[in-house]
């Protein structure tokens, strides 16, 4: 694990501790080539095509006291990709997928969600 990410998930409780790590895993696989980068003040897990941008993040884990959201920036335009209804949020682009438990990352919408996240995102030099 990323020494940011660690540092990152050392503040948090436990059960935050490994929703995070099972999304982040979960995007780690169906994105491999993807960035790891840490936003420790808005306490996101960014996972991204461009580095140092947010216009090539493809998901993003975000901490919060109970739970974590996998965040699609692009979110609006993966809705037709979201058969199980699983994008939550009401922003003009962004959605987001609240994981209350492990099993929650297991759900191949989640898995769908990611995958077609990574196609839509835009890549460094492109």
């Amino acid at each position: 694990m990323d020494e940011q990410v660690e540092r990152l998930l050392a503040g948090c409780p436990p059960a935050v501790r490994e929703l995070a790590v099972a999304a982040g895993a979960l995007i780690e696989e169906v994105v491999p080539d993807a960035v790891v980068e840490v936003d420790v003040s808005a306490r996101l897990i960014a996972y991204t095509f461009q580095p140092g941008t947010y216009r090539g993040v493809v998901a993003a884990v975000a901490l919060h006291g109970a739970y974590v959201n996998i965040m699609f920036g692009r979110g609006v335009e993966l809705l037709e990709h979201d058969g199980d209804g699983l994008l939550e949020g009401t922003g003009r682009t962004a959605r987001h997928v609240k994981v209350r438990r492990v099993e929650d990352v297991a759900r191949p919408g989640v898995r769908r969600l990611i995958a077609a996240s990574a196609a839509l995102t835009p890549r460094s030099g492109r």
